[in-house]
Order: structure tokens, then C-alpha cells, then sequence
């Protein structure tokens, strides 16, 4: 059954992959595929385990897997049909709604089919997680995981770039129209350029995995350590994380290129400050990243365009300002419960005070939560990732193994940059951008808890071999 396993892990490395192929799991026949693929590797797992699942591999996990099973509770408890009387005691505002057309019954939720989409899209988040902790057991797996994602953004910055260089007009596979904007296999910029920053935060963690933390003491070990360096995988990565800043420039995405650039700027900061055992070239990598990829890069392919849009937005005629605003009614209408999951679509336009066109998503993805969850379940997930950034200071701070050190960091900035992102953009409600950043967060919750040097964490209960004090695990 070891060989199922494995079969079930590389299935999942492939699945980081497809996510954002099919319009970025956008799409209901999108999101069904990626639904049923993770449903299969779930019951699989139960089969290569023989039932006997290692149940003590999710305790590492738990703040992160509880969080996000209390919130599929909450969505639960949306979907479920109440008598008005019982309703109006969780929310009057949706008991009168109802009545408004003399509903017998009355669910929390004020448009209960999209809550119940939106549902079965959060067990998929939930069974993703579970199904991570299960796999991915060992700093070798953890390291595939990284070297995935980073794939999957290189592919798509390749595809988008190429796209907008060869002044493609179709997209090849949809038949969706392109503009001088890469957008990769995703329908808006903004996601693609969202998904570019989780990857190249990550594939930044992935090199700093590979940085010598020792001194070389002499020209000659520190010409073989260059000419290694050239020689090494961890150059093929650096060229990855080029042909990504090309495409995440070319996105024209305002937002997207400056959380990068602040994730960039103050996790290397942080880095800097707290790295235990600080490799030597962090600090240049970490400037090389700000100054050679964003500046140099970007002059060549598109940043100045960039620039423009940042200066001439205006916060007086932009649309979806007004949308925000707005959407502060209905939180203070629903503020605890909310309207539903996926409602926002249904609910926005009765608060709309003017014609600004159609929006189904705040485009703040802050708001939009708060709108559609409620407010306690909102600071839920809140809390999941403010959890998942402590424990990527810890490890940065405390442990010894340079793959986990490393991939913390990129995992914290990746957090950072997200953060940033989702105050203006809808980057959460995409699968695709979705799955990658509970996956971001499980690497920032994994490189706490996996043992330097291992398999399994059902069979190692420490998180790592005993060392000798300042000792460095080159793993």
C-alpha cells in the first residue's frame, strides 16, 4: 500500500499544478474537477492506509484544520432551513426578508444554493489540508511541494508573457479574448498576478534553503561555492523567479506588484533581523530580488505602465471605493452572522445607491468575508493566519534546518503579500487562489513541526534530531 501512497502524493504535486490551468478553477465545471480530484485522494488515502489513518500526523495541524472546519460549521449553519421565530433570534433583519414573501422557513443565509456551493468548495478546502498533512510528511515532500508551486507560477508566467509578446488575441485553449496584459490561463489579471506572488515567495524560500550559512574562509572555497552555485539547481530556480517577475510586471497589476514588493521588503527585513545562524548572501539575495528583478527587470518589460496606473488612479472615480463603503451597511445589518456565503452578488444591489454597474465581489476581500461570513468567522480565519505567521517567526528564530528556516520565510512573505492583496482584490474566491494559500499556510505550519531529517511525523514525536547547540541541519 506504500506504493498507493506515493501514487496519492504525486497526484497531489500534479493538482498544484492543474488548479489554475482551467481558468483558475473559476468555473463551477472547474471547481467540480478540483473537487472530485481531492474527494479521490481522500479515499484513496483511506484505502492505502487500510483505514488506519495516521491520525497523529493532523495534531501538528491543528489550529489550522480546526479553523477551517469551524468555518464550514458556521457556512453549514447557514444552509439549514429555520422557522422565522427561531430565525429572527440569530438575525431579525433576515427573518423580516423572508417574511417580506411569507416564507414559512427561512435560512441565515439570503441566497442558500450559492451558501451551498460555497460549502462543498470549504469541505474541498478542509479535505486539501487534511490530505497535505497525511502526504506530506517529510522536509524531501515538503521541498517537492515548493518546487511544484514554483513549476506551476513558471508555467504560467511563460504562458502569459508569451502570450503578450507574440500579441496573441485568443487565448489558445478557451478562446477567451487576450489583451497586451498577461493573464496566463486565468480570466483576470489580478489573479494571475496574485498567484505570481505566493509562487515567487515561496520559490524565494526555496533558494534561501540552498544558502551557505558557514564562512568560506578562502578564495578558493568560495569559487567552488560560486561555480556550485551556477551548477545547481538553486540557479534553475533563480531563472524561474526572473521569467515570473517578466509576467507579474506584464500583468499591469497596481496591487499586485507593490505587495510583492513590500513582502519582499519587510520579510527580508524581519529575515534579517530574527534568522537564526543568518545565511551570508541573504541579504544580497533579498536585495538582488528588490533591485535586479523588479527595477531592471521591470524597466525592460513594462514597469514604467505600472507607475502610470498607480498615479492616475484616483480614489474620487474609482467604482469600486464606493462598493466598500457601501458594503459597510450590510455589515452593520448582518453583522454576525451575515447574509450567506456567495450571497454578495444578490444582497450588494439593494444597497446600492447609485448606477455603477454590476459587481458580485467587493473587490476587498476583507469586506467581502465579513459581508457573506459574518464577522466571528472572519476573525476565525484571522486567526488561522496570524497563527501560521507566528509559527513562520518561530521557525526563522529557532530551528536549525536550513530547508525549514527557509521555507518559513518564503511562506511568510508569501502571508505578507496576500495580506496586502486581498485589501483591494477578490484573490480568495478563485479555487485555484485559494487552495494556494491554505497550501502556504500548511508549508508555514509544516516547517514547524517536520522533523529536519525524516518520513513521517506519526513516527518521529520530536521536531527534530537532537544537535549539538549552533549545529546547522544541511537538509
Amino acid at each position: 500500500m506504500k506504493n498507493l501512497e506515493q501514487l496519492v502524493f504525486y497526484s497531489f504535486l500534479i493538482l498544484i499544478v492543474w488548479l489554475p490551468i482551467p481558468l483558475g478553477s473559476n468555473r463551477d465545471w472547474a471547481w467540480a474537477i478540483a473537487e472530485l480530484w481531492v474527494a479521490a485522494q481522500s479515499l484513496i488515502l483511506v484505502i492505502a492506509y487500510r483505514g488506519v489513518l495516521p491520525f497523529g500526523a493532523l495534531r501538528s495541524y491543528k489550529v489550522l484544520l480546526l479553523g477551517l472546519l469551524g468555518f464550514q460549521i458556521w457556512v453549514l449553519l447557514q444552509t439549514i432551513p429555520w422557522p422565522l421565530d427561531w430565525l429572527a433570534l440569530f438575525s431579525e433583519k433576515t427573518a423580516y426578508i423572508y417574511s417580506l414573501v411569507d416564507a414559512e422557513v427561512g435560512f441565515l443565509s439570503l441566497d442558500s444554493r450559492m451558501s451551498q456551493v460555497s460549502l462543498v468548495k470549504g469541505v474541498t478546502y478542509l479535505l486539501f489540508a487534511v490530505n497535505a498533512a497525511f502526504l506530506v510528511n517529510s522536509s524531501q515532500r515538503l521541498k517537492l511541494v515548493a518546487l511544484s508551486l514554483v513549476v506551476s507560477g513558471t508555467f504560467q508566467a511563460f504562458y502569459g508573457a508569451t502570450a503578450v509578446l507574440l500579441n496573441v488575441r485568443e487565448s489558445l485553449v478557451f478562446g477567451l479574448p487576450e489583451k497586451d496584459i498577461a493573464t496566463g490561463s486565468f480570466v483576470y489579471k489580478n489573479h494571475l498576478a496574485n498567484y505570481l506572488m505566493i509562487a515567487l515567495c515561496v520559490g524565494i524560500g526555496l533558494i534561501v534553503t540552498q544558502l551557505h550559512v558557514s564562512k568560506s574562509g578562502s578564495w578558493h572555497i568560495r569559487t567552488k561555492r560560486i561555480l556550485e552555485g551556477v551548477m545547481s539547481p538553486k540557479m534553475l530556480v533563480r531563472l524561474c523567479l526572473i521569467i515570473m517577475v517578466i509576467a507579474l510586471v506584464m500583468t499591469r497589476s497596481r496591487m499586485g506588484n507593490t505587495a510583492f514588493f513590500v513582502a519582499t521588503t519587510l520579510g527580508g527585513a524581519i529575515a534579517l533581523v530574527i534568522y537564526k545562524q543568518k545565511p551570508r548572501a541573504l541579504t544580497a539575495l533579498v536585495v538582488s530580488v528588490i533591485a535586479i528583478d523588479t527595477i531592471v527587470v521591470g524597466a525592460l518589460f513594462g514597469l514604467e505602465k505600472v507607475k502610470q496606473r498607480i498615479v492616475e488612479t484616483s480614489l474620487e472615480v474609482e467604482s469600486r471605493d464606493q462598493v466598500v463603503i457601501w458594503s459597510l451597511d450590510i455589515i452593520r445589518d448582518f453583522p454576525v452572522f451575515g447574509t450567506g456565503m456567495g450571497s454578495f452578488y444578490a444582497v450588494f444591489p439593494m444597497y446600492s445607491k447609485s448606477d455603477i454597474g454590476f459587481y458580485d465581489h467587493a473587490h476587498n476581500d476583507y469586506i467581502q468575508f465579513i459581508v457573506e461570513a459574518g464577522l466571528p468567522a472572519t476573525l476565525l480565519l484571522g486567526c488561522i493566519v496570524l497563527y501560521s505567521f507566528l509559527r513562520c517567526i518561530n521557525t526563522i528564530r529557532t530551528r536549525n534546518s536550513r530547508t525549514m528556516k527557509g521555507l518559513a520565510f518564503g511562506s511568510m512573505m508569501a502571508i505578507i503579500g496576500m495580506l496586502i492583496h486581498i485589501s483591494v482584490d477578490f484573490n480568495l474566491q478563485p479555487m485555484a487562489n485559494a487552495l494556494t494559500f491554505i497550501l502556504v499556510l500548511f508549508i508555514a505550519n509544516a516547517t514547524a513541526t517536520l522533523p529536519a531529517i525524516g518520513t513521517s511525523t506519526a513516527q518521529i514525536k520530536s521536531t527534530e534530531r537532537p544537535q549539538r547547540k549552533g549545529k546547522v541541519v544541511n537538509d
